[in-house]
């Protein structure tokens, strides 16, 4: 098993100007490739949606084609056919936009969030750019009963081997919101999704004192409002397992840097 941690949109936002990326990850295995997030897509760049080109220009897109995904997985020397499943955490455009370079994937999502997608209500549920599912995707979707997770409601969508991976309910950022819970040998690697913000001082799940490069000026209630309340806990859970657990986030550079050549352990 060998875990690739990809970055699939580099990014320099307006509000709050920070550096980001649109962290990904690819795990080789047995049985194929599974993707966790797609990133941004190769019609992301080639044919913009109107949503897509306000989203760019609002994050501060910097990077270009070559960071989508599939060029990375063929960089690699697979094959986008290679890529047997995509575990997402939720189906914001810039999570979900490489899904049309994998139509054959296997699409596994929360069903909540899958209806939040398809039936929008609240305003950060509006940032899904349906563009990246007319293809029809082969959909899986998850529901409870759940089983507890370190005192998280999750549901075990693989097992085999050393490999598990789990949905871990945070709902939030919007309705079917989860971060990605993978098992291997060494332990477990939790993609918290957009429920955590590390370069954020009040939300900061590792604990990390606040730097230059941290964003201190933003309310705390406003990251709540935005990202959901979920930042304590999981602040919480590597405080008391961080032996057993390491976390990133979806936009988290600082991981992103410690992590940047595949390692066959979390």
């Amino acid at each position: 098993m060998v875990i690739h941690h990809l970055n699939c949109g580099s990014l320099r936002g307006v509000f709050p100007p920070i550096e980001a990326i649109t962290y990904c990850l690819l795990i080789e295995t047995d049985r194929g490739l599974i993707l966790v997030d797609s990133g941004l897509g190769q019609q992301d760049y080639l044919n913009p949606s109107r949503l897509m080109r306000i989203f760019k220009v609002w994050v501060g897109l910097r990077g270009d084609i070559e960071e989508t995904a599939i060029h990375q997985i063929e960089d690699l020397g697979y094959s986008p056919a290679d890529v047997r499943h995509i575990v997402l955490t939720h189906l914001h455009l810039d999570h979900a936009g490489g899904l049309p370079d994998f139509p054959q994937a296997q699409v596994h999502v929360h069903r909540a969030e899958y209806e939040a997608a398809m039936h929008p209500r609240s305003w950060i549920e509006r940032a899904y750019d349906k563009n990246h599912w007319v293809h029809e995707p082969r959909w899986w979707l998850h529901e409870g009963p759940y089983e507890d997770w370190y005192g998280f409601p999750s549901l075990r969508i693989w097992a085999d081997g050393d490999l598990e991976i789990r949905l871990i309910s945070l709902p939030g950022h919007t309705r079917g919101h989860c971060g990605v819970a993978i098992r291997t040998p060494s332990g477990w690697l939790l993609q918290c999704g957009d429920a955590a913000a590390p370069y954020h001082a009040q939300s900061d799940i590792h604990g990390l004192p606040p730097d230059k490069h941290r964003v201190s000026f933003m309310p705390g209630r406003f990251v709540r409002y935005v990202l959901g309340p979920h930042g304590p806990r999981l602040r919480a859970l590597l405080q008391e397992h961080g032996d057993e657990i390491q976390a990133i986030s979806s936009h988290d550079i600082y991981s992103f840097r410690r992590h940047a050549q595949p390692k066959n352990t979390p």
